[in-house]
């Protein structure tokens, strides 16, 4: 029998990640989806975040549509406390738990977190709804949503809200 010899390959080896690709496109609020600006309008009405908001998202059947991050304090990063079916669709129940109650900077997908991130400071800083469109891909299969993002912030605690409306998933 003859002793055959194949070339050594690291199986370990990781192949370049696909860098994620975002590209973010600002709209106007009057461009979004009608629920999207009733979630904003509420918003806007309430101006100080309180329980009242999640109650009035639930009792009128849309807060499945939202994720909403929070920080616990002055200086603390904003932590994943809610995430809405569009984003599980897109991003997996498995990263869902993984991320729940964790630092939105902990979001194992960095650099499109950091891009999504740069909106929600934008509008927890404004105090005032913005609206994107928002093409992916490198992150799982491409794909293209709307966000209405609504910020707080009280005290150094800060607060977004964001209406997810998932338009393509390739």
């Amino acid at each position: 029998m003859t002793v055959l010899s194949f070339p050594t390959t690291d199986r370990g080896a990781q192949r370049p990640a696909i860098r994620p690709e975002t590209t973010i496109l600002r709209l106007t609020l009057a461009e979004a989806a009608d629920w999207q600006q009733t979630i904003m309008a509420e918003c806007r009405r309430q101006r100080v975040l309180t329980p009242s908001l999640p109650a009035y998202l639930k009792r009128e059947g849309l807060m499945d549509r939202c994720t909403f991050l929070s920080s616990t304090g002055p200086g603390e990063p904003l932590c994943f406390r809610h995430l809405g079916i569009p984003t599980l669709s897109v991003l997996g129940r498995a990263w869902g738990r993984s991320v729940l109650n964790q630092p939105d900077e902990m979001d194992p997908h960095v650099e499109f977190a950091h891009s999504v991130g740069a909106q929600y400071a934008e509008t927890i800083g404004a105090g005032e709804a913005i609206f994107n469109r928002v093409t992916v891909s490198g992150v799982g299969r491409p794909f293209v949503y709307t966000h209405a993002l609504y910020g707080w912030e009280v005290r150094g605690r800060r607060a977004v809200l964001s209406a997810v409306d998932l338009q393509t998933l390739h």
